[in-house]
């Protein structure tokens, strides 16, 4: 029933949308680092086809093409014996045909490169989300059952107070004025306690509670030691010294 109770309570006041924890199921980078990844990466590609394109402008200077060229290179890794080997041959063969192909080839990776890099910051982008409501909805929890533990605290104290409180009365009644003395300050204490545990004002409170206490049962020992005689008392105690002096 309180687990209801809780779900019933996130509904009405948790994030500000139902929470959506499920995310991807994979996990993946923080959407900054792929943001500022994906910024270091297009830096770097509009650099390397700058220079190409300048290169290719002055194809007539070869010193151009060759300096432009280097810094080109300087952005990409170094080629392996693989590939090399590759482009190499392909230079050989001359084939017009086999450019083209290697030309479609290279803008269809490229292609999958930017949306597979597209999904990737999709998906840390979901993920951080669900992350978010998911903390969002363990923050809540969290409060809720601390909630209730005080509750719990308030409505036990509340409870042994209201019980004192009565017990306070019957002795009273009875003429039994310590009982009702610590009944009373035991249900005081028993019903403040909840709200003031937690405030500074908790150990003052508690040592002016005790203070009372003990002046109060000093007054109450003292009356009892001491009684004030009744008139009724008094008038017998005189009858006989009267009856003496007539």
């Amino acid at each position: 029933m309180y687990r209801i109770l809780v779900i019933a309570c996130l509904a009405l006041t948790g994030c500000d949308t139902v929470p959506d924890t499920t995310g991807t199921g994979t996990p993946t980078a923080d959407p900054a680092d792929l943001s500022k990844l994906g910024g270091q990466i297009d830096k770097s590609d509009q650099r390397v086809a700058a220079s190409i394109a300048v290169a290719s402008e002055n194809a007539d200077k070869p010193g151009v093409v060759k300096a432009e060229l280097g810094v080109a290179a300087a952005y990409l890794p170094k080629p392996d014996q693989t590939h090399l080997d590759y482009v190499r041959n392909r230079v050989a063969r001359a084939n017009t045909e086999e450019y083209k192909r290697a030309e479609d080839a290279g803008r269809k990776l490229l292609a999958v490169i930017d949306a597979n890099f597209a999904k990737a910051e999709q998906d840390a982008a979901k993920n951080k989300k669900a992350l978010d409501d998911a903390n969002c909805e363990i923050s809540k929890l969290r409060a809720e059952i601390a909630q209730a533990k005080k509750d719990v605290v308030t409505w036990t104290c509340a409870g042994i107070g209201a019980c004192l409180a009565l017990a306070a009365v019957a002795l009273a009644w009875m003429r039994q004025i310590l009982g009702a003395l610590a009944c009373a300050a035991g249900s005081a204490s028993l019903l403040a306690f909840p709200s003031l545990v937690e405030t500074p004002w908790f150990l003052p409170s508690l040592g002016g509670l005790g203070a009372l206490c003990v002046v109060g049962a000093g007054i109450y020992l003292l009356w009892t030691r001491n009684p004030p005689q009744k008139p009724t008392e008094a008038v017998q105690a005189d009858a006989p010294q009267e009856g003496k002096d007539g």
